[in-house]
């Protein structure tokens, strides 16, 4: 049964929540996302149906009518035990209409269910909205309706769902989920994959994908590219939390040389990079480099970048070394003629408290050498 495009309703984010009592099965999702959708005018949260309506409006029909009525009914009643809806009805529900009231509690926000999972917690409370377009797009599969649904919460709070939790959250094999999600590919489902790179172990990983549900007979020719732009954005937000040296995270120049691929790196990138003690910063900049240096496009220029880049930092390195060499070798002999000016030794002591007391009282946060530096 198809919905009105412009209408919407709320689903309670518990009901992802796999291994505990409120997660709900893909056929009673698909139920009690209908239930919502076909709520009469002037009556918010209830429905009146029955059974029959139900098996064809969701096109459940088989050869065994009878197993149909069992199924729906099981679905309902454990709707009902998880707190999901409150059924109310006079008759043999096989054959009565009833009413179908939707329990409000499940989506405020202080409800909140956590599961704890190798170490961390997840939070599961408030709702996603779910239009009837959306819902459209399923065409009756309960599977499906979770996918959409799951990706338009997590696409909000800018979380990228790994294969993991898709598997749990389906209650299927990684198997049968790449058969379903090649399927989804066809009718709605839009998917950018995510990037190989190799770990400090020396592994090949891949980061996880992103995801985006479009209408394929009515896609965007900048779908990929909104796709792709979300994903990055979420991928370097993620990053930048967990940067520790304020320079290289308040610049954001410098943050996007060292983080995103598609950021030139150049020479204050570079020299940040290898002198940061932040070691997340360290440790990701390796892997652009370790990148750039693996890259054989035109001839692994990107290589050649790194390399030139090195070559530049090391100047810098000695030109830097030169230059306080210089000063201090001033600085020295300044002293040594103040020495032979006067050899009375007090006035030699005074004469160095005085220059050691000038450069106490330089309390310039910049490196008084800066001047001379090209960078």
């Amino acid at each position: 049964m198809k919905m009105n495009e412009q209408s919407e309703i709320v689903l309670p984010n518990v009901a992802f929540a796999w291994g505990t009592k409120y997660h709900l099965t893909t056929d009673e999702f698909i139920l009690y996302v209908h239930l919502q959708f076909m709520r009469q005018v002037g009556q918010w949260n209830q429905t009146m149906t029955a059974i029959d309506m139900l098996i064809q409006n969701l096109c459940l029909q088989t050869k065994n009518k009878q197993r149909d009525k069992a199924q729906v009914i099981t679905n309902l009643r454990s709707l009902e035990e998880k707190g999901y809806i409150e059924i109310d009805c006079d008759g043999d529900i096989k054959k009565a209409f009833f009413t179908v009231k939707q329990v409000q509690e499940l989506l405020s926000a202080e409800f909140i269910v956590e599961i704890y999972e190798e170490g961390k917690k997840r939070i599961f409370k408030g709702f996603t909205k779910l239009s009837g377009k959306l819902y459209n797009l399923a065409n009756n599969d309960g599977r499906a309706l979770m996918v959409i649904a799951f990706i338009e919460w997590r696409k909000r709070i800018k979380y990228d769902v790994p294969k993991s939790e898709w598997v749990k959250l389906l209650g299927i094999a990684k198997s049968t989920l790449e058969t379903a999600f090649k399927d989804y590919e066809k009718r709605f489902l839009h998917i950018v994959k995510g990037e190989y790179y190799q770990n400090e172990q020396g592994e090949i990983r891949q980061e996880t994908n992103s995801y985006a549900v479009m209408d394929k007979d009515k896609s965007s020719t900048k779908l990929e590219e909104t796709v792709e732009k979300y994903k990055v954005e979420n991928y370097l937000d993620k990053m930048r939390e967990t940067v520790t040296d304020n320079d290289i995270r308040n610049d954001n120049k410098i943050f996007m040389q060292i983080f995103d691929r598609k950021t030139y790196i150049e020479f204050e990138g570079y020299r940040a990079w290898k002198e940061t003690n932040c070691e997340y910063v360290k440790r990701e900049g390796q892997k652009k480099i370790d990148r750039m240096l693996a890259s054989k496009t035109k001839d692994g220029y990107a290589g050649k970048v790194v390399a030139r880049l090195e070559t530049e930092y090391l100047e810098y390195i000695e030109r830097k070394k030169s230059q306080q060499d210089v000063l201090e070798h001033m600085s020295q002999k300044h002293l040594e003629e103040l020495e032979a000016m006067d050899g009375n030794t007090s006035v030699m002591d005074e004469t160095l408290e005085f220059v050691t007391s000038y450069i106490k009282k330089d309390k310039s946060d910049e490196d008084f050498t800066a001047f001379l530096d090209d960078y």
